[in-house]
Formats: C-alpha cells, structure tokens, sequence
C-alpha cells in the first residue's frame, strides 16, 4: 500500500495539472478578494442561482459550496488523474507490484480525498491572508466551518474518485465528474419538494447536503460523522466492482 501510494503521490506531484488548478485556486480567490476590498460588488451565477459577494464573509463561505467552482476544478483534476491510468495502460504494472487492487483503489481514494481537502485550504488561505481582517475573522465558528469544509471536500474527493475509477474513458469521466458537481443541487432540490420527510432527510445527508449545511454554520461533528459514511460507501462500492473490471 504504501509503495503504491508513494508511486501515486510522485505522479500527481509531476502533474502540471494540479499545479495550474492550485494556481488558479489562489488567483481567482486573490481577485475576488481584491474587488471586494475595492467595495466593487460582484456575484456568481450557477444555472439561475446567484451568489453575491458583499464582504470578506461571503468570500470564506463560498468556498464551502464546492458546485459553485471548486468542485469544477476538482471534477476535472482528478478524473484527468485517474483516467491517464487507463490511457497509459498502467494498471497491469501496479498489479504485478502489489497484487491488490483494492490497495490500488484506496490509494487512489485517500489522494483524491486529500488533494480535494487541501484545494479548499488553500482557497481560504489566500482569502483569510489578503482579506486584511485576520484578527476578526478568526473565530470559533470560522473554525468550525474550515473544518467541516475539510470533511465534505475529503468526502467530495472520494465520490469523484468512484466515478474516475468506474469509468474507462478519459474524457467521459471528467464529463461526468463535470455533471455530477454541476447537476446535484439541480437533482436533489426537486426531490425535497416532492419527496416528503425522508427524502429531505436522505437530501440532507448528501454531499450536497453537507455543503448546505457548513454553509449554514453547523455543529461539525455530524458532518465528520456523515463525511465517514459517505467515503467509506463510496470507497467500498467502488472497489467492489473496481475488483472485477478487466485492465
């Protein structure tokens, strides 16, 4: 396991990709924040759903809700990743070092979740370092919200890395990636209007859901607890077939 997650980590380190969405991570946050400084008022607008940005507050909570950029970035980052596995026709060569496949799956997994964790900290870094208002900023409820942020980015992480994994195209698995990120809330919103109790509660506990509710100022610990569930039902339902697809 851990040859392969070194052999992982090399590789992604190599990537020009993940450098280029770190950088754009850290610009775009810098130029939002530098606007809003400026009191230049501007919004972002995701299929109708606009989010405005009035102060340095709006700015760290944007961040949370990974459908609005993040998770674009994400979608296309770790599907590019794991999809030149399939293009390069790599996998034989990983097999014959460890004879696991599902050591090749979690590696795969705990990279993807902690590269999507360490994108979001690094948005919010760049925003709480130039906002110019660090001392009041800095609060337990900032904390509590960069936290379950790291939670439901690590989960988002493992989702995406299902999908990457399932899907032996390239391009089909960022199209997807792209889609799931993109059409969640757009899927998950009518099912809570119709649904009644218990699909506003399966809605809730969703990634989406999460996202909503660390938006929303919740208790981080059931959000740690869901983040759990969903990366240990994403990571086992995505070996499971991983197990059986031919390489």
């Amino acid at each position: 396991m851990v040859k392969i997650l070194n052999g992982d980590l090399y590789r992604f380190a190599k990537s020009k990709l993940l450098y280029g969405m770190a950088a754009l991570t850290g610009a775009i946050a810098f130029a939002l924040v530098m606007l809003v400084r400026q009191d230049i008022r501007i919004g972002i607008s995701v299929f109708g759903d606009l989010t405005a940005f009035r102060g340095i507050d709006d700015m760290i909570r944007i961040g949370v809700q990974y459908q609005k950029g993040l998770g674009l970035f994400l979608a296309v980052l770790i599907s590019v990743f794991i999809g030149q596995e399939y293009a390069w026709k790599t996998w034989q060569h990983k097999w014959i070092t460890s004879k696991s496949r599902a050591r090749i799956y979690l590696s795969k997994a705990a990279l993807s979740s902690a590269v999507s964790a360490a994108i979001f900290l690094l948005f919010e870094a760049v925003v709480l370092l130039c906002s110019g208002q660090m001392q009041q900023i800095l609060t337990g409820s900032y904390a509590a919200m960069i936290l379950g942020g790291c939670f439901m980015y690590a989960a988002l992480g493992v989702a995406l890395c299902m999908i990457s994994m399932l899907i032996r195209s390239n391009i089909a698995s960022m199209v997807v990636c792209l889609g799931y990120v993109l059409f969640n809330e757009s899927l998950i919103s009518p099912l809570r209007s119709i649904g009644g109790s218990f699909a506003e509660w399966v809605a809730a506990h969703t990634i989406y859901g999460m996202s909503q509710a660390v938006y929303a100022g919740a208790y981080v610990w059931p959000v740690l607890l869901n983040a759990v569930i969903i990366m240990g039902f994403a990571a086992a339902f995505g070996m499971f077939f991983f197990r059986k697809a031919e390489l």
